[in-house]
């Protein structure tokens, strides 16, 4: 009795409490298929209780797993007895489970089961990863590299799932469907192109957003038109779609998508493994893209010789096999792979090489740290990383271009590095070229004064320019290397000139006929700037215009220049009509004056008063002269300043003296305002008094009768300052900048009423340069009078000293005979009666042959020519003159009107002592004659 209550004990009792401590689900199966056992692990994971699923069969309580695997090995064990294990997918949440399906005995069947969604996600992740990656390495197609990765997808999604790798095209502006092995073919050449711009499929949204896009079901998206149509036909009902990221600067480079037969939100475990999954299509879309342009690099690079030809077929050809210097990493940074070519430029067998770090294979200490950074670098972010570097090899220094790539593992981490090298040195050279030619190339546009190539592609309407002539037209250095429509460089041409350039732009398509065109470009900061242009329409077979080249060249300088040349010839004639006109006008009250001296019908008074007539209107022309010649000089550097203390005050007392007839004659009143009577400056007191006499003369001139000049004497700062203000005619304010230069006058050359060749400002404005000083005006418009500031550096005030009278010498006793030779005989004459009433005894001759003959019976001292003679003129007759041996003692001196540096040194060589400017000055004339008379009295 004791062993049959033993044996009495539940089964059941005992299969729960072995079940419920075991991590599998266990479902017990009995002969007709009915559910007779469920443990408490198989009820939460199924969500169903054995109460509820009561004399049901297993494919009733279950329908999921009607025509499923589970079905299928359920059966095969039920007919065979043998046990079965097997993964699937099952349930809404489509998780996989790991299933073992055997007899018990009785007819029953055990079904035992546990989810191992995240090992095989894992596992199908690190396995496409590696797939993807080892299909890159060995130079796959890109398509077959992504088509693993596309299947690794939908290899753990529900059932009737669809992967999906769309790429940007190569113009960037449209997505492609570069990787759907199970999209339909006619839904997949409908979807090829779609513009990235729109929003009209979830790949073109996702691209556009940069973001994920979920749509739970198409036939929502009615403003997808008929792409919601076409996809609902195929049974696909919803979609979940990522952005594939650049690993370098996060731009997209494609999308990842996958779509549901069945109108559901995306599965979270789709979204971890696609997510994982475009990252590693990242990186081979990144590959893929270096690739091509080493090849597109590399290919140029050997287009002129046959060699280099032969070698780019062969890489062409072996693409799958690429040439560059594959290797594979420990986590220790130990090369654990290197192919042939990499053997090959370390000179080494592959038993020396395998299992040695960078420095144990002798790269430099600097290189091998670098990589081992790199290594940890890489491990650490799980991203790949490249640059350049150079290393020497059996083949010499050369560069290259290397990557690194982390080798992700089955738990995620990274289990090695691959890299791949190559042979850049030529590229890089030729880069090193492009920027030495770029260098030569900028060199060559400023040597060639801003010299620039244009091109205008027509049908296209895409302008393109070199740097120099596209920041002419306001272009950036990016807008002229892409190009931009004709209208922007256009936008910058002076409205004055864009009617002509359009014209003959439509001419020169219309006629063929070369271009050329001069016109004004306004910059940015409203400055003018010339340009000369030329170029030629070139067009195709069909006599259709297709591109308009050509060249230009900043001609700014050369206008302004041109303008300048204009403008001084203009000034130069107003001139030259000004000294006429000032010249001219003494002619007529001279004229007048000695007629009324050669008349008997007037009195005495009346000619003593023509007398000083002729005298004033002769200084006039003096002065004229006068100024003319300082102006000559100062510009020549021949002005002498005979420097010395002087007291401004007195400076400008004696410039007053000269000015006042003309102030009493007009009724000014003059308010003189010294702050001190003794400020004193390092000065040439004529010249200082001719600078103020100008200036007060100016304020007289220019300002209406009983008008006020203020003159005002300070100091400050170390300067002497003197103003002189009027309330006369004032200066338009856009003259003001000009007021100082040569023949420059405020009226024009026909209306000027007061006379003068405009150079009084000019001379004033150098001879205050020459004593360290600054001069400015200031005018607040026409009418409204007109401000000069003067300022000298002072200096402190000299120390007294005693003068002791100078004794007279008596006045030489000795004639000085004189031979005058001048075809202008009213001034010799005169010249020499002055001479006369000096002492002098005069002989005057008119030309050279007469000259000639009077020193046969007339022995001169003093020889003066004129060198403007007609027949033989003044230097030849000097050179004749000095080779009579009575003449040896004689002082030659040349008077005309011709004073320029070539001129002295041709009567120097031509025996002349000095050298004078006429009109012929006594002062200037006095230190000659002392010199010849202290010369005779030697001799005598």
């Amino acid at each position: 009795m004791e062993d049959n209550k033993t044996s009495s004990v539940s089964p059941h009792i005992t299969l729960e409490a072995i079940t419920d401590n075991i991590s599998d689900a266990i479902i017990i199966v009995d002969g007709d298929g009915k559910l007779a056992y469920m443990s408490s692990i198989a009820e939460r994971l199924t969500g169903m209780s054995l109460s509820d699923a009561e004399h049901r069969s297993l494919f009733e309580t279950f329908p999921d797993l009607k025509d499923s695997i589970l079905e299928d090995s359920y059966r095969r064990v039920r007919k065979i007895g043998a046990g079965e294990k097997f993964e699937a997918t099952f349930g809404r949440d489509n998780a996989w489970y790991s299933v073992n399906i055997f007899p018990l005995g009785n007819d029953q069947l055990c079904i035992a089961f546990h989810e191992s969604s995240l090992n095989r996600r894992l596992e199908i992740i690190s396995a496409g990863q590696r797939e993807a990656l080892s299909k890159a390495l060995s130079g796959a197609p890109l398509e077959e590299v992504l088509e693993v990765l596309v299947y690794a997808v939908e290899q753990q999604a529900r059932k009737g799932a669809v992967a999906a790798i769309s790429l940007f095209s190569d113009d960037g502006d449209s997505l492609n469907y570069c990787v759907a092995p199970n999209l339909p073919g006619d839904l997949q050449s409908w979807l090829q192109g779609v513009s990235s711009d729109t929003g009209t499929t979830p790949c073109g949204l996702c691209a556009k957003q940069r973001e994920p896009v979920a749509i739970n079901d198409m036939l929502t998206q009615e403003s997808w038109g008929d792409f919601t149509q076409r996809v609902s036909a195929c049974q696909l009902h919803s979609c979940w779609c990522t952005p594939i990221l650049s690993t370098e600067d996060k731009s997209v480079l494609g999308t990842f998508g996958l779509f549901y037969s069945e109108s559901i939100d995306p599965v979270e475990s789709d979204i971890q493994v696609i997510d994982a999954l475009s990252q590693t299509a990242a990186i081979v879309i990144e590959r893929s893209q270096e690739n091509k342009a080493r090849l597109r690099a590399e290919s140029a690079l050997s287009a002129n010789t046959e060699i280099l030809n032969k070698q780019r077929r062969l890489f062409e050809t072996a693409l799958s096999n690429t040439p560059d210097l594959l290797y594979i990493f420990d986590l220790q940074g130990r090369f654990t792979y290197a192919n042939d070519a990499l053997l090959e430029m370390w000179g080494k067998t592959w038993d020396e090489a395998v299992g040695k770090t960078c420095l144990e294979l002798g790269y430099e200490r600097w290189h091998a740290d670098m990589h081992m950074r790199e290594i940890n670098q890489v491990i650490e972010t799980r991203k790949p990383i490249r640059g350049d570097v150079p290393f020497t090899g059996t083949n010499g220094r050369r560069i290259y271009d290397y990557i690194f790539m982390p080798v992700i593992g089955e738990d995620g981490s990274v289990e090695a590095i691959a890299g791949s090298t190559r042979d850049v040195t030529e590229r890089h050279d030729q880069e090193e070229m492009a920027k030495e030619a770029e260098s030569r190339r900028r060199i060559a546009l400023e040597a060639s004064h801003s010299f620039g190539i244009w091109d205008w592609d027509i049908k296209n309407n895409i302008f393109t320019a070199d740097e120099r002539l596209g920041e002419l037209f306001n272009l950036t250095p990016e807008q002229t290397t892409s190009g931009v429509p004709i209208e922007l460089p256009l936008y910058s041409v002076h409205k004055d000139d864009i009617a002509d350039i359009e014209r003959a732009i439509s001419e020169s398509i219309e006629h063929g006929e070369p271009y050329k065109q001069e016109y004004r470009i306004v910059q940015h900061d409203g400055s003018i700037r010339w340009g000369s242009f030329r170029g030629r329409v070139l067009y195709d077979e069909n006599n259709e215009p297709i591109r308009f080249p050509g060249v230009g060249v900043d001609v700014t300088r050369e206008r302004e220049a041109i303008n300048a040349l204009q403008e001084a010839d203009q000034r130069k004639d107003e001139f030259l009509a000004t000294l006429a006109h000032e010249l001219r006008n003494p002619l007529a009250p001279i004229s007048n004056a000695l007629k009324i001296v050669q008349s008997d019908a007037f009195s005495d008074d009346k000619k003593r008063e023509a007398f000083a007539l002729v005298e004033r209107q002769v200084h006039q022309m003096i002065r004229l002269v006068d100024d003319l010649m300082d102006v000559s000089r100062i510009t020549r550097g021949k002005v002498h300043l005979n420097l010395a203390p002087v007291n401004i005050c007195e400076v400008l007392d004696d410039a007053l003296e000269t000015v006042q007839p003309m102030i009493e004659e007009r009724r000014h009143e003059l308010q003189l305002r010294y702050r001190s009577k003794e400020i004193w400056v390092s000065g040439d007191a004529l010249r200082l008094s001719q600078i103020f006499a100008n200036i007060i003369n100016n304020a007289a001139k220019y300002t209406e009768d009983e008008g006020v000049i203020r003159i005002t004497v300070t100091e400050s700062n170390g300067n002497a300052v003197i103003t002189c203000a009027d309330n006369g005619a004032g200066i338009p304010v856009e003259q003001l900048d000009n007021i100082f230069g040569m023949f420059s006058q405020v009226d024009s050359a026909l209306e000027r009423s007061h006379g003068g060749l405009g150079i009084g400002l000019t001379l004033v404005k150098r001879l205050t340069e020459l004593h360290q000083g600054t001069i400015t005006v200031e005018s607040a418009g026409a009418g409204r009078g007109t401000q000069f500031s003067v300022q000298i550096p002072s200096i402190s005030a000299p120390i007294p000293t005693s003068v002791v009278a100078p004794v007279l010498a008596e006045q030489s006793k000795t004639n000085i005979k004189v031979l005058i030779a001048d075809d202008n005989q009213d001034a010799a004459i005169t010249m020499g009666w002055l001479l006369e009433a000096k002492g002098c005894e005069v002989v005057v001759v008119e030309d050279g042959s007469s000259a000639l003959q009077a020193v046969k019976a007339f022995t001169p001292d003093l020889v003066l020519l004129d060198i403007g003679m007609p027949g033989m003129n003044g230097y030849d007759l000097c050179i004749a003159l000095r080779k009579n041996p009575a003449l040896n003692n004689a002082t030659f001196v040349a008077q005309t009107g011709w004073g320029q540096p070539a001129h002295i040194k041709r009567s120097q060589e031509s025996g002349f002592h000095h050298h004078l400017v006429k009109p012929l000055n006594m002062s200037d004339l006095m230190p000659i004659l002392e010199e010849v008379s202290k010369g005779k009295a030697q001799f005598a």
